[in-house]
């Protein structure tokens, strides 16, 4: 039997997780309508939509694997519209929140560093080329509209220009319209309940600015990573390659110690954390924009799965079901293995309806073991709101510490944390024998005074 379905699907929001969603779709439904409320860039530029695509995104490991499956070659065209490949842990000259500088061992994972609108445009050139895909744009989705059997058959659209309304037909709806989706509205609009929705915020704002790397920079690093040690040391900064020969520089505070945007507060916040590396290498950079503040950073989630009375053949995906800290990055990835478990359950229900309620559980799954990271690490900020570190908490800290300091110090820890850190193996994986023995029973003492140099003689995979 075929796996396509006669049907047409609609997906709300044109982001990644939008874009992914359709893919997944479009081997499934005659078609697919993605409705996107900003006018799309023929080149990758900043959009309103997406307003913390100005700031550091890094694709770890786990995401570019998953999209990969999906749409085999899209590595390959990030790295030709000149993404950068940084190998972990050999090209970061990385301090850790136990004050201890990773080893440069030889590389067990690499992740591509590339500004959001790159990444974000190359993936909807992609997804703009694929049978039965279309794009919306400058279109704004207002309600849904449910059957007798309370499933969801169309949405009302509305055009951003001419404010002209109108239903779009649809056999299932799937939201993926980020942090300031608006499906808990729709749903009370139509007698339904809210989904119960969970916050986690510890206050964290960063500031972000480009800089030319300048010429004949040469050092054993790609990237410098400083991280904030709370709730001692609430400060953070981070500097990484990106496409156009150019620095993509960002500095954290935590607890509300958030960097200021002007150039000399800039520089001064750089110069404030724990090693001056980083601000020294920026201090003869030539800036090449502004400088970007954020501060929408509270872990946000919204438990669809709870609902007894969530209609039929509607999900929600990505930001719009759990948005997390961006400065842990993992949205994207969380998004991309998202749309694989739908793309799973698309598979295994050939045939007949898809159970979305079966889904979305599924879908809440996967978000699980990140919020436990990025929720659980934010309860380490002196005044983090939304939940308290409790006994359980504090005693996890402990560990995932000599975790880190294991990563630091020894290769072992070093590939089976990058495992985790790069969403291939859950948390749950650093909790086997081997890790803990090595976390437990170990000594670990600071390698270097400051950040290692790298043994030229390392080989790092391609």
């Amino acid at each position: 039997m075929s796996a396509r379905r006669k049907g047409h699907a609609v997906v709300v929001g044109g982001s990644m997780a939008g874009l992914l969603t359709a893919r997944a779709l479009s081997e499934h439904f005659d078609e697919v309508t993605v409705i996107e409320r900003d006018r799309l860039p023929e080149q990758p530029e900043f959009r309103k939509g997406v307003p913390q695509s100005r700031h550091l995104h890094v694709f770890w490991t786990g995401g570019l694997h998953a999209i990969e499956r999906m749409l085999p070659g899209y590595e390959d065209e990030l790295l030709a519209a000149g993404a950068q490949p940084v190998h972990l842990p050999t090209d970061v000259a990385w301090l850790s929140p136990v004050g201890l500088w990773a080893g440069r061992f030889v590389a067990t994972q690499r992740v591509l560093s590339a500004s959001r609108t790159l990444i974000e445009w190359t993936l909807r050139r992609r997804i703009l080329r694929v049978k039965g895909i279309r794009v919306v744009p400058e279109h704004e989705v207002t309600g849904l509209r449910l059957d007798q059997a309370g499933d969801v058959r169309a949405v009302t659209i509305r055009s951003r220009d001419s404010g002209t309304e109108s239903d779009l037909t649809a056999d299932l709806v799937v939201d993926a319209g980020g942090r300031g989706s608006r499906l808990p509205d729709w749903l009370a609009a139509l007698d339904r309940s809210r989904p119960l929705e969970t916050t986690v915020d510890a206050f964290v704002g960063y500031a972000t600015r480009y800089f030319a790397v300048p010429t004949g920079f040469d050092a054993d690093w790609k990237g410098i990573l400083l991280q904030a040690a709370p709730p001692q040391h609430l400060r953070g900064g981070v500097l990484f390659p990106i496409e156009g020969n150019r620095w993509m520089v960002g500095v954290v505070g935590g607890a509300r110690d958030y960097p200021p945007t002007d150039e000399s507060g800039f520089l001064e916040f750089a110069r404030s954390l724990r090693d001056p590396m980083l601000h020294d290498a920026i201090a003869a950079a030539e800036p090449v924009s502004p400088v970007w503040g954020y501060r929408h950073t509270a872990n946000h989630r919204r438990h669809y799965e709870a609902l007894r009375d969530m209609p039929g053949q509607l999900l929600a995906v990505g930001d719009s079901l759990c948005a997390f800290n961006p400065i842990y990055a993992q949205g994207m990835t969380v998004a991309a293995l998202q749309v694989e478990t739908l793309a799973q359950a698309l598979r295994d229900s050939v045939g007949r309806q898809i159970s979305t309620r079966r889904v979305q559980r599924a879908l809440a799954k996967v978000a699980a073991a990140a919020w436990l990271v990025s929720a659980g690490e934010d309860l380490r900020y002196p005044i983090t709101v939304g939940a308290k570190p409790t006994l359980g908490t504090r005693l996890t800290h402990r560990y995932l510490d000599r975790v880190v300091a294991a990563a630091m110090t020894t290769p072992t820890g070093s590939a089976a944390f990058l495992q985790v850190l790069n969403m291939i193996d859950k948390p749950s994986a650093l909790f086997r024998p081997r890790i803990l023995a090595a976390s437990l029973l170990r000594s670990h003492r600071p390698m270097h005074d400051g950040p290692p140099t790298r043994p030229l003689t390392q080989v790092v995979p391609s």
